[in-house]
């Protein structure tokens, strides 16, 4: 009889055996479910090779129609029977979004068992945990039986067969397989009886104290749905940023990795957290399925993962269950009012849900297109229903940043209005407080009642970046705290570590503060990430012109000029500069109207608080300080800053100076 030649992957202390359809490790039988031996078997055959989660269920399940949720389960079931990340030993890759790549490092062997005949194994009395009954289940029963598809609330695992008489040597053997059995059923019950927790539960000691949510996947085959996947990525957020005792990173930051191959382990270490979640979002009209699962980023181990279905009206109800059931995985102590916010109901009309959701995605571009089509939908928002709290809250983010990044101050007292409705109809909403802060601010100078509302936000959601931005930035460096500006700054740059926006104002922070070197540092490091991010430009022209590095104040402000669309101004500072130096600037912007009569730029970018700036330069004291006058009757917001920022320091000892700070409420 000729000799059979068996195909096998070894990998560690492990050897897959196709033919057998068995894992062994060692000298012990290891059996899998079907779907599970599958799983692994496709992976060693693609060894380095990052299999996509669709095309990996495709090949595994067939025709079967099963959900993320069946690959999850396998995968971690692998990592189980693998022993994967024990002792720094990894042989499956978690990318996120994407898929997983078996990264053990696979030989390929061909063995014989020397007398023409395969070896084989009894597997008759494998056994498989399933259900909620922990029944014993025989391994004769058909698969089907076995395995249901598209639950996520039952466990099915099977493990190591008892080894088979006629392979047992001694008596020592068998009673080693009976104690192997009688172990492994025990570990199968007890991870059964904790099954209604989540899919499973981390074996790993060490506190969760810090999560990112990962941008949720779509599922519906429909990328007219990204606003609504979007959406719920970042109401997940909030939730979970309302718990005090975690740390939940920004949106901004993590919208970053949507659609990457990023490894979890680099994600954790750039936004340095301890835990990821990741997830995914089923629309199917007003149904909605969201499934999250929670890993540890360090050893890509799966702690927690469940789906919840619901209607869209009680979508956010259902995005509330789920920050509840992280927050009880990583065993965090809710108060009292954070788990009241989190249980209160919370229906929704779903018309204007899905309007305020596509609202907040165009929001989140970040410029004045975006802000302006976010105020069309918020609006439509609230016609479908005028008592929608966080449409008002967005309406009034709106019309803050449109004030922020130029457009008429007249926004303010519609940010003013929609931020009061919004407080009126959900005290509780920290994005509310912070907009009506930022409005105190800006159009009542009212910096007592500003400060309330930052710091009632900053209560309500401490894991809220804008809240620590605008509260260090709007607030407390304008009134010269600049100690307590940085920290602050610093605690939103570490809830949001890849927002530019928020790292540019850190660098502007320790600029008012006159800690210059770590204001340059930080601006070198947001234009490494990105050279053509404008606030960095104009914050750099301020510093070099307070530092007499004339040519590279022309420089920046150039760029700022040409990067903020206003070409015509750069040009001319490049022509007056060449022909009369830094002083002829200034002796230009200090009197734009003359030059805008004399030249053909119509559009030179010079506000009366630039052109106070240019008379103060030029040592014209009584001209700067009317130029400032009309800036504050322009309701100019460059005024905030006029108690700190160096270039007004010749004026201090001027009464009239001193008179326009009591005004601004400074003094």
């Amino acid at each position: 009889m000729h000799n059979v030649i068996k195909h096998l992957y070894e990998f560690g202390p492990f050897v897959l055996d196709p033919g057998e359809r068995l894992l062994l490790h060692g000298a012990s039988r290891m059996e899998l479910p079907p779907r599970v031996f599958d799983t692994l078997l496709v992976l060693v055959e693609n060894n380095g090779r990052l299999l996509e989660k669709d095309a990996l269920m495709r090949t595994v399940w067939g025709d079967t129609v099963v959900e993320e949720n069946n690959l999850s389960q396998a995968i971690y079931l692998l990592r189980k029977a693998l022993r994967d990340g024990e002792d720094g030993t990894r042989y499956i890759e978690t990318v996120p979004k994407r898929g997983y790549r078996f990264v053990g490092g696979v030989r390929e062997i061909e063995a014989s068992n020397g007398n023409g005949e395969a070896e084989r194994l009894d597997v008759s009395e494998l056994l498989v945990v399933s259900g909620k009954n922990h029944d014993l289940i025989p391994a004769a029963m058909p698969p089907e039986a076995k395995e249901p598809v598209g639950r996520t609330t039952s466990l099915n695992v099977s493990r190591y067969s008892k080894p088979s008489v006629s392979n047992l040597d001694t008596g020592s053997s068998w009673s080693l397989g009976i104690a192997e059995l009688a172990v492994i059923c025990i570990a199968l019950l007890l991870a059964a009886a904790g099954w209604e927790r989540g899919f499973f539960a981390d074996s790993s000691s060490a506190p969760i104290r810090s999560v990112a949510v990962l941008p949720l996947q779509n599922l519906s085959n429909d990328p007219t749905q990204e606003y609504f996947v979007d959406g719920m990525t970042d109401e997940l957020i909030t939730d979970l940023a309302q718990i005090r005792e975690l740390k939940v990173v920004s949106k901004t930051s993590v919208m970053r990795y949507k659609g990457t191959q990023t490894s979890l382990s680099q994600i954790g270490r750039d936004l340095g957290v301890d835990a990821v979640v990741e997830g995914s979002v089923l629309r199917s009209g007003d149904n909605v399925r969201i499934t999250a699962q929670l890993i540890r980023a360090a050893s890509d181990r799966h702690i927690w993962a469940k789906a919840y279905d619901g209607d869209l009206k009680d979508v956010l109800s259902l995005q509330a269950r789920v920050a509840e059931a992280i927050t009880n995985e990583v065993k965090l102590n809710l108060t009292a009012q954070e788990s009241g916010r989190l249980r209160a109901e919370k229906a929704v009309n779903p018309e204007a849900f899905d309007l305020y959701l596509r609202g907040r995605f165009v929001w989140n571009q970040r410029n004045i297109e975006g802000f302006k089509k976010a105020i069309d939908y918020f609006n439509q928002a609230l016609a479908k229903d005028p008592n929608f709290a966080l449409a008002y809250s967005g309406l009034a983010d709106s019309h803050t940043l449109l004030t922020l990044y130029g457009e008429s101050p007249t926004h303010l007292t519609d940010a003013k209005t929609a931020a009061e409705k919004a407080l009126l109809l959900d005290p509780s909403l920290a994005e509310a407080h912070t907009s009506l802060a930022a409005v105190r601010i800006l159009h009542d100078w009212d910096w007592i009642g500003a400060e309330r509302e930052f710091q009632r936000a900053i209560e309500l959601n401490p894991n809220y970046a804008q809240a620590h931005q605008w509260y260090g930035n709007l607030l407390l460096g304008p009134q010269g705290r600049h100690n307590e500006a940085i920290a602050e700054l610093l605690r939103a740059r570490d809830l949001d570590p890849l927002s530019l926006i928020i790292n540019a104002d850190t660098g502007f922070a320790y600029y008012l503060a006159g800690r210059n070197d770590l204001a340059i540092q930080t601006y070198q490091k947001v234009l490494a990430i990105n050279p053509n991010f404008v606030p960095v430009h104009f914050y750099l022209s301020k510093y070099y012109e307070q530092a007499g590095q004339y040519d590279l104040w022309l420089k920046e402000i150039t760029a700022d000029d040409r990067l903020a669309g206003f070409s015509s101004s750069a040009d001319y500072i490049e022509q007056t500069y060449a022909h009369g130096g830094f002083h002829a600037v200034m002796d230009a912007m200090a009197a734009p109207d003359r030059i805008i009569k004399l030249t053909n730029y119509k559009n030179l970018r010079i506000d009366p608080c630039t052109s106070a700036g240019a008379n103060v330069v030029l040592g014209r004291d009584e001209t700067a300080l009317n130029e400032l006058e009309n800036c504050y009757r322009g309701a100019q917001l460059s005024l905030i800053y006029l108690k700190v920022d160096p270039v007004w320091t010749r004026l201090h000892s001027e009464p009239r100076y001193q008179d326009l700070l009591r005004r601004i409420g400074l003094q």
